[in-house]
């Protein structure tokens, strides 16, 4: 029943296969196609959009007021009427540096929405590479787990030779068929895995490709070496967090500055013309007249907004504090996992990988004559295929932390 369900599931996906054709993508075109297609960053786009448009609304002039009275009467009973002709224009003047404040408020702002921006950029492309490696990880998985299926078919095939000579009994046929019919329930389960980090890939590129994806790369490559000190002083020198962290405390700053000069009241210029007619015998009169408008601004005797400002630019410098600290610790971590798993990684290499092939095949051999047991072949199969697998899992899991020490310390450490 298991070698049937096998069988559909195989002709299934040779179908899906035969119906879609193979597109291999390196990494930078990955990374191309993500970049122009992912939703979440044309959205994070717009942000530098906005604030780059408050910028130039910020230094917009207050608009004058013009007033134009013109009354005219031409109906009979108003006929002797006056006929009054008044203009007036209102000049709106900022006083205490409010549009300065202002300006430069909205441009730190501008500023800390490009860093942020640019931060997103880099966790994207942090993402692209860490799903990108996950997957090529898997695909080499799964190449050797089929490689290795195709091995345990062979030995059932060799078993079954066997038993028809009368070499071995019964039980141990159903062994090995067994055993094949296990590791293949494995190998499913790791294809249902790829099916979902294929979903993920989907998700960053936008949309589902006409073409089945696959990944090529190099894993095996050791990364370019750096000091901690190196990539600690190029992490706090080129932070988005915390070049957005300080544009947004001198955003605050600028927010302070306003609030205080806001408590002060602002003038006007006013001039103005008037013509008036007046009723006979009362003469006419014409003048014209210019003058300032001061308000009297009780307002500004309450020092809560500006207390607010105050405190915001309090609570923005001891944010950009912990943002660098947190840059540091990040890189700290990230440099620890790194070392580890660099160690780990170098415990693999050629000869021990080729070490363990030349056992399995050199038990298998020895089954074939009768000199080794089944259980000595399939513990043989089991230790090579544990090897691959270990080394697989450690190439990946090198390179994920080689990227994410690139993103703590805002170098592009890793190459595939």
């Amino acid at each position: 029943m298991i070698s049937l369900l096998g069988l559909l599931v195989s002709l299934s996906l040779s179908a899906q296969n035969r119906e879609k054709s193979i597109k291999e993508i390196d990494f930078n075109t990955f990374n191309e196609l993500v970049l122009n297609n992912n939703f979440e960053y044309l959205i994070e786009k717009f942000e530098v959009s906005v604030a780059e448009a408050a910028y130039t609304a910020s230094r917009v002039f207050e608009d004058p007021e013009l007033e134009i009275i013109l009354p005219r009467f031409i109906d009979d009973e108003f006929s002797d009427m006056p006929l009054n002709i008044e203009f007036e224009m209102e000049i709106p003047i900022e006083l205490f540096g409010k549009r300065k404040n202002r300006i430069r408020q909205a441009r730190a702002e501008k500023y800390a929405a490009k860093a942020d921006l640019e931060g997103f950029l880099f966790e994207l492309r942090r993402d692209i590479a860490s799903l990108f490696v996950t997957v090529i990880g898997h695909q080499m998985v799964i190449d050797r787990m089929k490689a290795d299926l195709e091995e345990l078919n062979r030995l059932v095939e060799i078993n079954m030779a066997l038993f028809e000579a009368g070499e071995i009994g019964e039980i141990e046929l159903l062994q090995t068929r067994i055993e094949a019919r296990n590791f293949e329930a494995e190998l499913f389960d790791e294809l249902g895995e790829m099916a979902e980090m294929m979903s993920e890939v989907y998700f960053l590129l936008g949309g589902i490709p006409e073409e089945q994806i696959v990944f090529t790369g190099n894993l095996e490559n050791l990364s370019e070496t750096r000091s901690f000190d190196e990539l600690r002083e190029n992490a706090l020198r080129h932070s988005d967090a915390i070049i957005a962290s300080r544009f947004t405390e001198e955003a605050a700053m600028y927010n302070m500055r306003l609030a205080r000069s806001e408590r002060f009241p602002d003038i006007a210029l006013i001039a103005g013309y008037h013509n008036e007619e007046a009723i006979t015998p009362s003469p006419r009169f014409r003048y014209s007249f210019v003058g300032v408008r001061i308000p009297i601004q009780f307002s500004g005797l309450n020092r809560g907004e500006y207390l607010q400002g105050v405190y915001e630019h309090e609570q923005s410098k001891l944010a950009t504090e912990q943002t660098v600290f947190s840059v540091e610790n990040e890189l700290k971590r990230a440099w620890e996992s790194y070392q580890v798993m660099l160690s780990k990684r170098l415990l693999f290499s050629e000869e021990i990988l080729a070490d363990s092939e030349r056992v399995r095949e050199a038990v298998l051999f020895s089954y074939q004559r009768g000199e080794a047991s089944l259980l000595e072949l399939i513990e043989a199969q089991r230790a090579s295929n544990e090897t691959f697998m270990n080394y697989y899992n450690t190439l990946a899991d090198y390179n994920l932390s080689v990227i994410d020490l690139s993103r703590a310390s805002y170098l592009i450490l890793f190459d595939f």
